[in-house]
């Protein structure tokens, strides 16, 4: 019985459990945490050496900011209340929180990318003149043209993820990110280190997995 269980030994089992569940998920997803591992190291890189924002663009041209930021504790409180109503704008008084921006751009970019599937498939929806309703992740139609946005939103899923998305992503955070050469000073220092390795990670793609992507075109689950 679970409520005979020695309370001393809950937390340690607990974490036993949920340490065996990410290994498993590590060896069988492996391309998949590379990548999660590739947007949590930028977001550090971004966050700590640039002292910016993490910002991309979605594959259909939405900007995106994650604004978390700290406040510099030598700013007067009147000062912060002020900020806080201005917090999508940084100056002088913050600096960005690295572990809220490292820890949230791998959901948020995915996020990003199913809310532009969810939108592609609602203009597709709009073309073949069939009525289409979302709530996150939630697709709703009549039930006669559910197995017409059932093929709509398998296409463009297939039409979406089929793009260099990762490819993309890399170019815009060096265009936007990265140092030049005259901004590297090649004197050793920590500081020029640093630099040098975010302009390595930024351009460092990780390698995708052999997932066939138009096989979700058949997939009979894929959408219920």
């Amino acid at each position: 019985d679970i409520e005979d269980f020695p309370k001393e030994f809950v937390w340690p089992a607990s974490t036993y459990l949920v340490m065996k569940t990410f290994e498993s998920l590590q060896e069988m997803f492996t391309s998949t945490k590379e990548i999660q591992d590739w947007f949590t190291e930028c977001a550090r890189l971004i966050s700590q050496v640039c002292g910016q924002n993490v910002e991309w663009v979605t594959p259909l041209g939405f900007p995106v900011v994650q604004p978390y930021n700290r406040f510099n504790k030598l700013v007067a409180p009147h000062l912060q209340a002020k900020k806080l109503q201005e917090h999508y704008n940084m100056d002088m008084f913050e600096r960005p929180n690295v572990m809220k921006q490292k820890n949230a751009f791998p959901p948020n970019y995915i996020h990003s990318l199913d809310s532009s599937h969810m939108m592609l498939t609602s203009l597709f929806c709009e073309r073949r003149g069939i009525t289409f309703v979302s709530v996150h992740d939630c697709f709703w139609t009549h039930p006669s043209t559910v197995d017409v946005m059932n093929r709509i939103c398998r296409e463009q899923f297939v039409a979406l993820h089929s793009q260099p998305i990762l490819e993309d992503l890399s170019r815009f955070m060096v265009q936007k990110y990265s140092y030049s050469d005259s901004e590297l000073t090649n004197d050793g220092s920590i500081v020029d280190m640093t630099k040098r390795k975010l302009n390595q990670i930024l351009t460092k793609v990780p390698s995708k997995g052999d997932l066939d992507i138009t096989n979700v075109l058949n997939s009979v689950y894929f959408f219920s």
